[in-house]
């Protein structure tokens, strides 16, 4: 991809910003700095501004923005917060020079015009996909406007937290761009987005119009004659049946439902079920309802309820209902609203041993590659980051067998493990050999020279030894949801070097394998400590130097034994020995 400038090409500018700058002030200067919790709270703001700019009629892809270093650094991880709510792919598709921060140049007085900026793309967006531009903040205008050009497409949009207005004098005229802001705080922005879409009726509004209620069903003794019944009213309505715990799609209604969320229509047992149906779980109607509607369909969900009546209830009403309350904080929730029924909130599916709340729990296909599932539920009304499924879950959840413990156990185990109280987490920092934790502290690394740049890392100090690693997904859960303590977070990442026995517990040699005359010594012609061992009569296997603070733990702590260092370095070569013997007296045997 080589760099080319798209000075000529007219660009219709449309820009979606959750708020203007003095109201984002504080959250936007903490995603400058890389604040994970910070990025994650921007994220959720901006998943209304980017689908205030989404075509319903055409997908898109978030592309976010290089910094200063000329790659997209917090901005990547900006665009991946959003993805994860909204399922939208994201392509790191710009790079550009090295150069000065621009808000130093405006600090000294400086001018933009005079820093050199060189965007140029280093991926390919789709050309069926339409890019939209992922930024904190939109100020100057200076490297938004040269992403653009980068980019070389027309129908680029683009996503902001906050906008400080200054870049309108940098040839962003506002007579061709709207400026859509979540909370409308000014008239001025309102009349620009209403000249810019001076004969379209606010999405909420038009679909709302389409929409229709019906407040009792016709009586039928089938499924299938329900659905004959409501279609002849409701022709070009998707129709979604309540059943138990299901909601279901019949006949041709079916196969729109199948092509959209991607999934298989089957043939129903019963004639009285229709020609063709698709199930899914109700609690995975706030996934799929988005999908159906943004594919242009419209939705009505018929709920039996015991007194047999039912009210259906429009998407578009749904999310309208929620926008409202939601717009000061840029979000948009999609909840059912019945018209004569007051809403009870959802039981949980289950609730964790520290009284924690589990629901909507579910999985779903990815939409960037069909072969991959995951895993997601909301955590006391929060939604966790979706987890990647094996294949034998993947099964199990489409035959209905996984159950939300066992699901929650593998892929959140942290979140049900019982949590260490405030006393005994401040107590927990002595190690099992009575030294004590003069300091613990998990950090973020923000050094872009290090490799580790960007990852959490844990740091200890033990007496003379200051310690730091990167740590573990898993570490990380763990620490931050409070289920373990400093002393087994040490003793776990620092056992080794600190020569603590309990660091060597886990090597065990392999029980029904003859070990024996296991030899540690130093080799003379590279002068370090190696270890080798015999398999019985199959040979011995090669040496392997063993680290300083391994050799130190044998020979001065005394903290672990020849056969743990054995099973650490040879286990292996080990197995391999044992292996060919085998292979050997079967050949006889035949």
């Amino acid at each position: 991809m080589g760099r080319k400038k798209y000075k000529n090409l007219d660009y219709d500018y449309i820009v979606s910003s959750v708020a203007g700058y003095a109201k984002v002030a504080p959250i936007a200067r903490k995603v400058k700095a890389g604040d994970d919790m910070a990025i994650a709270k921007a994220a959720a703001m901006m998943t209304a501004a980017v689908r205030n700019v989404m075509p319903k009629d055409k997908q898109v892809v978030l592309v976010p923005i290089p910094n200063r270093t000329g790659r997209a650094g917090y901005t990547k991880t900006l665009a991946e917060k959003i993805s994860e709510a909204l399922h939208l792919p994201v392509i790191d598709a710009l790079a550009s020079n090295t150069h000065e921060p621009l808000y130093l140049v405006k600090k000294a007085n400086g001018s933009i015009d005079e820093v050199p900026l060189y965007f140029y793309r280093i991926r390919r967006v789709p050309r069926d996909k339409i890019p939209i531009l992922i930024d904190n903040v939109l100020d100057t205008g200076h490297t938004a406007m040269a992403a653009y050009e980068a980019l070389g497409r027309q129908d680029t949009l683009m996503a902001v937290l906050g906008d400080t207005h200054k870049f309108t004098p940098n040839k962003w005229k506002p007579d061709i761009y709207p400026l859509i802001d979540n909370n409308m705080a000014s008239k001025k922005k309102e009349e620009v987005q209403q000249q810019a879409t001076p004969k379209e009726e606010p999405k909420a509004q038009t679909e709302k119009k389409a929409a229709k209620k019906t407040a009792k069903l016709p009586k039928s003794k089938t499924l299938a004659e329900l659905y004959e019944n409501m279609k002849e009213k409701h022709p070009d309505a998707v129709l979604l049946f309540r059943t138990g715990d299901f909601y279901t799609a019949l006949n041709t209604d079916a196969s729109k439902v199948a092509d959209t969320l991607g999934v298989k229509a089957t043939k129903p047992a019963k004639a009285g079920d229709g020609s063709l149906q698709v199930t899914f779980p109700h609690h995975a109607l706030d996934t799929n309802l988005p999908k159906l509607i943004r594919a242009g369909l419209r939705v009505a969900i018929v709920d039996s309820l015991e007194k047999k009546q039912s009210v259906e209830k429009s998407v578009s009403e749904k999310a309208e209902t929620k926008a409202q309350e939601k717009k000061e904080e840029g979000e948009t929730v999609e909840k059912s609203a019945s018209a004569k029924q007051e809403h009870q909130p959802r039981e949980p599916q289950m609730v964790t041993v520290n009284g924690d709340k589990v629901s909507h729990a579910h999985a779903f296909q990815s939409k960037v590659n069909p072969a991959d599932w995951f895993y997601v539920a909301q955590f006391n009304g929060k939604q966790l980051n979706p987890m990647k499924m094996d294949a034998a879950d993947i099964a199990a959840y489409q035959k209905r067998e996984a159950k939300v413990e066992d699901m929650m156990q593998k892929y959140y185990p942290t979140k049900l493990a019982p949590k260490v109280s405030a006393e005994e987490y401040k107590a927990a920092n002595i190690l099992s050999d009575g030294r004590v934790i003069d300091k613990m502290t998990v950090y973020k690394e923000k050094d872009e020279q290090r490799a580790d740049y960007g990852k959490y890392k844990l740091y200890a100090q033990v007496g003379d030894q200051r310690m730091s690693v990167p740590m573990t997904k898993a570490d990380q859960s763990a620490f931050f949801d409070r289920v373990t303590t400093p002393a087994a977070l040490v003793e776990k990442n620092f056992g080794e070097r600190l020569h603590l026995a309990s660091a060597y517990a886990i090597y065990q040699l392999p029980a029904n394998i003859k070990v024996e005359d296991i030899r540690v010594a130093k080799d003379n012609m590279d002068g370090k400590w190696k270890i080798s061992a015999a398999v019985g009569e199959n040979g011995r296997t090669d040496k392997k130097a063993i680290s300083f603070d391994d050799g130190f733990s044998l020979f001065q702590a005394k903290t672990v034994t020849r056969e743990q260092l054995a099973a650490k370095y040879l286990s292996d070569d080990i197995k391999v020995l044992s292996g060919q013997k085998q292979a050997i007296n079967n050949g006889l045997k035949m």
